[in-house]
């Protein structure tokens, strides 16, 4: 069944994206870019087994009812009946599930592998060029959500204003705005700030909240004091936002602790395992009933060899949607060397055994966009690296990445499971992500807000 009907609201955006695809010399590709369900229809997707994101069992044979941008029902066919003003997208075969939730992404990266020569390039068209791009890429990956974990406020707040107006099409964002930091070096201080001394931490912290940042971020908290972030940490909890930072060093976990840093982001290599007195202070912490929450983008470390093996990752025309064909050029170029060293994968599993006996609560997202990382390979690749390497439940790396992330971000009540009165951001894949996660790599139907903005099914 060929989707193919555009409301008059959207029609704009989809000539703007065809025309500036064509003219900046960027592949159009064979799964259609932003066919929308015409403003006000109504669609069922009936047949396809649900998962619904909560981590309950899948029903087999559902009916899921779309009234707008809303669900309006789920069931199973035979008990709920479909209106017969609804269109009909039969999805036997299938799964049906809630759009993917990425904890961490970067938008303003686009996969090149040198970061410094990247921002001294490419910082004056973030807002233009890039993150545009980068979110295009991350919604046909299914992403219908995504929180950017360091960005210049000024194209960030901007790309996130602009996709919740329709202007463009990309996730629903929920942006940390730029890091912060010790002193950065010049060429970062576009998306660092420094916050080194009390006076800069509450500058800095105050002037995110009034930019409406949705979390805010600490990064190198080894070259910070416990006062500066604990700054950071009661500005931000003052307003209900939580406070992320780097977990990649020793250090910084016990000063992102003391200073009641809420989340950690990686696993550092540099020592074996978490020490037992680091281990202790993070029971303690979850002890005393302060959720610890981590989000350890172990993919591309994991998964470090595929990437290496199977070149035609990295050449996948889907990791390049949206760029300009010159910036596309340059990407591809710096990816022709591209050798990560080899992960030390036994210490990763290590750690996160570690964690999940303390207590402290995975969340998944990708660190996507850096180097060899791009959005529309990341979170299916993360999501397989969890089952398959980690040897995570596969159902529960799906809540992880649906129902939870939406929980930690205070939306459970409008979006991250498939329920009735909840926003309808859905996607549907051929064939069962609970045997194969790589069935997530190629959504057939992208659905955002309740309209259908990617795919068809044959």
């Amino acid at each position: 069944m060929k989707i193919f009907s555009v409301s008059a609201n959207t029609l704009l955006p989809l000539i703007i994206l065809i025309v500036q695809l064509f003219f900046s010399g960027s592949p159009l590709y064979a799964q259609n870019p932003v066919l929308n369900n015409s403003e006000g229809e109504r669609i069922a997707l009936v047949g396809g087994t649900l998962i619904d994101g909560s981590g309950a069992p899948p029903i087999e044979n559902t009916v899921l009812l779309i009234d707008g941008e809303r669900i309006a029902g789920v069931g199973q066919m035979g008990i709920l009946r479909v209106p017969d003003d609804y269109r009909v997208i039969s999805t036997e075969g299938r799964t049906v599930m809630p759009g993917l939730w990425d904890m961490h992404v970067h938008l303003l990266y686009a996969g090149h592998t040198n970061n410094r020569y990247w921002h001294e390039n490419y910082t004056s068209r973030f807002a233009e060029d890039i993150m545009p791009a980068t979110a295009l890429q991350l919604l046909q990956a299914g992403v219908t959500s995504a929180r950017d974990l360091g960005a210049p406020p000024e194209s960030v707040f901007l790309i996130r204003q602009q996709i919740e107006n329709g202007e463009i099409l990309g996730p629903t964002i929920y942006a940390a705005g730029p890091q912060l930091t010790p002193q950065p070096p010049e060429w970062a201080q576009y998306y660092r700030r420094n916050i080194a001394g009390q006076t800069n931490a509450t500058t800095q912290a105050r002037a995110l909240v009034e930019l409406q940042a949705d979390v805010l971020k600490v990064s190198n908290a080894e070259g910070l004091s416990v006062d500066d972030v604990s700054t950071v940490t009661g500005i931000a909890h003052s307003q209900g936002l939580l406070v992320t930072a780097h977990g990649r060093t020793d250090a910084e976990i016990e000063i992102g602790l003391a200073g009641g840093i809420d989340e950690f982001q990686h696993i550092g290599t540099g020592s074996e395992t978490f020490p037992a007195n680091l281990i202790q202070q993070i029971e303690s912490r979850i002890a005393s009933g302060s959720n610890l929450y981590w989000t350890p983008t172990i993919g591309l470390q994991l998964r470090v060899g595929t990437a290496k093996e199977d070149r035609e990752l990295l050449d996948d025309p889907e990791n390049y949607l949206g760029l300009p064909a010159n910036v596309a050029a340059d990407i591809r170029n710096s990816l022709l060397n591209y050798d990560p060293a080899p992960a030390a994968t036994h210490i990763i599993k290590t750690k996160i055994s570690q964690l999940q006996a303390a207590g402290v609560t995975l969340l998944l997202g990708t660190d996507g966009g850096l180097s060899g990382n791009p959005h529309a390979q990341g979170m299916w690749q993360e999501m397989r690296a969890w089952v398959e390497e980690l040897n995570m439940d596969p159902m529960t790396t799906i809540y992880s990445a649906t129902g939870l992330a939406a929980q930690v971000m205070g939306m459970d009540e409008q979006v991250g499971t498939l329920t009735a009165g909840k926003i309808a951001d859905v996607i549907v894949v051929n064939g069962n992500p609970l045997l194969d996660m790589g069935v997530l790599r190629n959504p057939e139907l992208v659905i955002k807000n309740g309209s259908i903005v990617f795919g068809e099914i044959r």
